[in-house]
């Protein structure tokens, strides 16, 4: 527990505010490694797997310098950096140790990289040794045939790495620097090689530059497109919610409201007070702050909990407050079967809890459910005229402006309606942060929110696939939770900063490397990884294109330059009828300028993402993890907001 549950003896009972003091950081979710004897004895089986990452390594280096006519030192590089990125699948993952994460790993540790590194390059050298160096293409002078040189090199790299591995604990008992330095020596000659052909043939070492990040791109933006288009590819997928299938209400609910500084927190109580599941089966924890900062926001929660027995007011002494740290903090006050998140400016569907208990009954080996949210303000609001000026001009222009709010309620309703059911399907999914409802005994297994982690919802999810959790998908605009885009295309950044940076948390922190499947590891890593893609598209694209027309190179290179453009204009293409889909569904009022400004504003908003992409990366290297909160005006209030269904011409 994270809090002092000597404050009050029901914790639940509490009716107002309760001031609490401030709770002692809640540890955070990282593995720890129990380390094993001496590692185990090379099997059969792992002979053999090294035997064909061997062959497979001598295959390869063959091809280079035979066929593809590559330099007889370069051949030997290509095989030799799949061994370094991907050991297991070349046979040189080594022996394995059994590793303690909180949850049973059934893959193990491997060897330290700097150490595989070590041993491949050791492997190098004696390919060089074996060969004449300077001898252009297979045969020739050479003394010794590229394919005995190969065969050497692999298998001294594959013997060091079975060696190393059986004496793990002396590996691992050298000191880090000492590993560093190895690494570094060993890579110097490696890295000079390169530097020299580099120059020597800088023409071609941009066209190969290049084709890499086309062909990146392209992967990117393909996956991108098939997952988003994942519910539409059959029908079922997406008529898969029956509003009429509902059972008697069971299930309690206990529902966290995380609050910070929100004066339409009233509305969002009333609304949810206001739903039509029994009031005696909902509680709602509501996470305030008692400092001055949170003074209205905490007034009006006491009012509602005052006149609702069922509302509980919790207010943590201390200036340290972020979401997760708030949701783990509630966790202990909460006392139903079913835990679920609800954003302090959420509008949440009249019918929502009921559906969720007919799913939790009628889908007993499923732990969580993850219902849709919407943002519904398609175009800002309507404001004053500005007087003349620079600065005014450019505060209207961040936050008058429609473009991007638009492609934000569009990126939102793809996600939901289609993306994370793909993800739920591939057994590894991030959770949104609202709109989750988790079964208490998960929660408890997976030991709650890590609240060191800026995307607690990610983070959860990751550790949740890791564990074989089932996770059920549902979206229905009568089931929808509505919410607003942020205030300013400013907030907009600072929001997307916050996301980014949390992703490279979950990265990093390393647990997505525990999922069982090979095929989930790739999903996770693309996943994971997607903030430094970002990064790169915005200033790539346009760089793409230029290069495509100036830069001298065969035409089948050009075609694969231009071909991430393509699939860029086929997800345009689609946008579009999901875009339409979106304002029937919602009943939302939209014209053909709407359409036109989401086509003309795709380059722009993947320019402003880039630009968080950047600011995330930039903060994480300097340390700046603290929580930068995303203010909200209520822009999603107003007519038929207790409704699944917006009504014409409601606020947008």
């Amino acid at each position: 527990m994270t809090a002092n549950q000597g404050a009050q003896e029901d914790p639940a009972a509490a009716p107002l505010a309760t001031a609490v003091p401030d709770p002692a950081p809640p540890r955070s979710h990282r593995g720890t490694r129990e380390r094993g004897g001496r590692g185990s004895v090379p099997t059969p089986r792992r002979l053999a797997g090294a035997g064909r990452g061997v062959a497979t390594h001598v295959a390869l280096t063959v091809l280079c310098a035979g066929p593809l006519a590559v330099d007889r030192q370069m051949a030997y590089l290509l095989p030799m950096a799949l061994a370094v990125l991907m050991p297991r699948t070349c046979g040189r993952g080594g022996p394995r140790e059994a590793v303690a994460v909180g949850l049973d790993d059934h893959r193990g540790a491997r060897l330290p990289r700097s150490v595989q590194f070590a041993c491949e390059a050791a492997g190098w050298y004696v390919y060089l040794a074996a060969g004449e160096v300077g001898t252009g293409r297979l045969g020739g002078s050479s003394t010794v045939p590229v394919w005995a040189g190969a065969l050497g090199g692999a298998l001294v790299a594959s013997g060091a790495i079975l060696v190393l591995g059986h004496l793990g604990d002396l590996v691992r008992a050298a000191r880090p620097g000492r590993r560093r330095l190895a690494c570094g020596l060993a890579a110097t000659p490696l890295a000079v090689l390169l530097v020299v052909r580099a120059a020597e043939h800088h023409h071609a070492v941009v066209l190969a530059l290049w084709t890499g990040v086309s062909l990146s791109m392209l992967v990117v933006a393909v996956l991108t497109l098939v997952r988003g288009q994942f519910s539409w590819q059959r029908p079922e997928r997406v008529d898969h919610v029956d509003l009429a299938d509902t059972l008697a209400p069971r299930h309690r609910f206990s529902l966290i409201v995380p609050a910070r500084d929100e004066p339409i927190l009233g509305r969002t109580l009333t609304q949810v007070l206001a739903g039509d599941y029994p009031a005696d089966l909902v509680e709602l924890v509501v996470m305030v702050s008692h400092d001055e900062v949170d003074r209205e926001t905490r007034q009006i929660a006491e009012d509602i909990a005052a006149r609702h027995p069922n509302v509980h007011v919790i207010a943590p002494r201390g200036s340290q407050r972020s979401k997760p740290l708030s949701l783990e903090n509630a966790r202990q006050y909460c006392t139903g079967d079913l835990i679920g998140v609800v954003d302090a400016e959420s509008l949440i569907a009249e019918g929502l809890l009921s559906y969720v208990n007919t799913l939790a009954l009628r889908q007993s080996d499923v732990g969580i459910f993850q219902g849709g949210v919407q943002l519904m303000n398609v175009r800002a609001p309507g404001g004053e005229p500005t007087d003349g000026g620079a600065r005014p001009v450019l505060r209207r222009l961040d936050t008058d402006t429609s473009w991007w709010r638009a492609r934000n309620c569009l990126e939102y309703y793809i996600w939901f309606m289609s993306r994370l059911r793909f993800q739920a399907r591939a057994r590894f999914i991030p959770l949104g942060g609202n709109t989750v409802f988790i079964r208490r005994e998960v929660l408890d297994a997976l030991d709650g929110w890590d609240v060191t982690c800026l995307t607690e919802d990610c983070d959860l999810g990751v550790r949740a696939s890791v564990a074989g959790v089932r996770t059920t998908v549902f979206y229905h605009p009568d089931l929808t939770t509505r919410e607003e885009t942020p205030e300013s295309l400013t907030k907009l950044v600072i929001q997307r900063t916050r996301w980014m940076m949390g992703f490279m948390q979950v990265l990093f922190k390393g647990d997505w490397r525990l999922l069982p499947g090979t095929r989930q590891r790739l999903m996770a890593a693309e996943m994971l990884t997607m903030p430094f893609f970002q990064a790169m598209a915005g200033i790539l694209l346009p760089v793409s294109l230029v290069l495509t027309w100036f830069l001298a190179a065969p035409t089948g290179l050009v075609i694969v330059f231009c071909l991430p453009l393509g699939a860029t204009v086929m997800t345009v293409c689609s946008e579009q009828a999901a875009f339409r889909e979106f304002a029937d569904a919602y009943d939302l009022d939209i014209s053909w300028w709407d359409s036109a400004r989401l086509i003309l504003s795709s380059p722009f908003y993947q320019l402003v993402l880039s630009i968080a992409a950047v600011r995330a990366t930039a903060r994480l290297l300097r340390g700046r993890v603290d929580w930068e909160k995303t203010s909200h005006s209520g822009a999603h209030h107003g007519a038929g907001a207790g409704t699944g269904r917006v009504p014409a011409g409601a606020p947008s």
